[in-house]
Order: C-alpha cells, then sequence, then structure tokens
C-alpha cells in the first residue's frame, strides 16, 4: 500500500528534512507551511500560517486509500523574556502554533479517516521543554507540555474505541540546529539566564542536525507499534 505524509513547517529545520527523507523512502509528502522550496514529483506544497486558527480550521484532509501519516511539525518559541515582559500578542501565536494547531489537525484528521482500515500515524514534535520549566521560556514550555498530555490522551481514546489500526507519539528532538537556536543565542542574557549554555551547544558542536533528527524519527514512523509509550525522545533510542 502506498504511503502519504501531511507535514507542518516542512520549509525549514526538522520538518524539511523529514520531507525529504520521506520523499526518498517513497512517500507522498504534503508540506503545510507559508513557504516552500522543495520541488519534487511526490511533493504537493499548500501554503497555510499555523498561527492562523480559521485557516487551520478550514484545512480539509483528502480521501485516500493510502497509510497516511501526520506530522505536527510546526512550532515557535515565541518572544523570549519572563512573564509580565513578552507581548500578549506573542503568547496567543506562541499556543496557536504549537498546541492549538497541532489538536485542530489532529481533530480533522480523525473525524476524515476514523472508519478507515488502513493504518494511521500522528507524530508530534514536542519538547523537552514540556518537561521542566525553563525561566523566559513560560509559555514555550506550557505549549509543550500540553501537546504531550494531548497525545497520551489520545492514545487512551483510540485504545478506548479499539482503533487499533491508529498510532499516536510526541517525540522530543533534542537540542537541533535550526532557526529557533539562533533566535535563543542572539538573546540578551537580561532576558535569558542561561543563554551561555547554548550558545557552548553550537561552539561545542552538541547541537543534532535536522537530518538526524529525521533519521531518528523515521525508526518510529517505519514500525510505530514497537514504540509502546506515546512519550519518546530522541536522545533515548
Amino acid at each position: 500500500m502506498a504511503k502519504l505524509a501531511y507535514i507542518t513547517g516542512s520549509s525549514r529545520g526538522i520538518g524539511k528534512a523529514l520531507a525529504l527523507l520521506l520523499l526518498d523512502k517513497g512517500y507522498k509528502v504534503i508540506g503545510l507551511s507559508r513557504t516552500n522550496d522543495i520541488q519534487h514529483p511526490n511533493f504537493q506544497f499548500h501554503a497555510i500560517d499555523l498561527s492562523d486558527i480559521n485557516a487551520v480550521k478550514n484545512f480539509q484532509f483528502d480521501s485516500t486509500e493510502d497509510n497516511v501519516l501526520l506530522v505536527n511539525n510546526a512550532g515557535m518559541l515565541g518572544e523570549v523574556g519572563p512573564i509580565g515582559q513578552i507581548d500578549n500578542g506573542q503568547v496567543c501565536k506562541v499556543m496557536n502554533v504549537n498546541t492549538i494547531s497541532p489538536q485542530i489537525l489532529t481533530n480533522s484528521f480523525i473525524t476524515k479517516f476514523h472508519n478507515n482500515r488502513q493504518q494511521f500515524h500522528i507524530l508530534n514534535i514536542s519538547s523537552g521543554a514540556g518537561k521542566r520549566p525553563i525561566s523566559s521560556w513560560a509559555t514555550y514550555c506550557a505549549s509543550k507540555a500540553a501537546l504531550d498530555l494531548f497525545s497520551e490522551t489520545v492514545a487512551e481514546e483510540l485504545e478506548w474505541k479499539q482503533m487499533n489500526n491508529w498510532f499516536i507519539h510526541s517525540v522530543a528532538p533534542g537540542v537541533v540546529d535550526t532557526k529557533m537556536q539562533e533566535q535563543i543565542r542572539s538573546t540578551d542574557k537580561e532576558n535569558f539566564k542561561i543563554v551561555q549554555n547554548f550558545i557552548d551547544y553550537k561552539e561545542n558542536n552538541d547541537l543534532y542536525t535536522p537530518q538526524h533528527v529525521a533519521e531518528k524519527l523515521w525508526k518510529i514512523i517505519e514500525t510505530p507499534s514497537k514504540f509502546s509509550d506515546v512519550l519518546q525522545s530522541v536522545r533515548e533510542y
């Protein structure tokens, strides 16, 4: 059976690396992002701003006979700084992109395909920041913690409804060399007290490449039934 993947945030970083890897593996890929430079006969681009909730609500999954993967990868850090010193609009935007849009897409995905019998897999890209507090990242931490618990709850619901052809995982990718890391390193120490740690990660070559993370994610995508825990970390497998 052919395989199809929807990937949010496919224009750069982990999303782009994963899209290219899956195309190489023979998948058809639909990228959901604001911009695109991937050119491939099996790649389709859908322009969408994941912070625009109405646009996300209006997105429709197409009927298909393929095994289908949904990767909620798009994410943003937002303004770095303590609560009380950041813009309220940034709070809304971070939660929209990191939490609300993935929940809406997951809801639409299950609504569309819940009666189908082929394999379906939801892969949410979480963060270690969703496991512990990091000063100046309060909204980002909260958004990723919410994504983890949402994923665990959906897993319980799928089991309850005996939807045994469905899988869901929420994966922390580790510290990855992306545009987000550039933003973190450029933050003033007055706004982010551990900025030097992230400068050191870069200088010491301690960052994962997006391609490395994509290869790790492939292990879950290839055989999701082998990963019984909903919450996963790239560092641990």
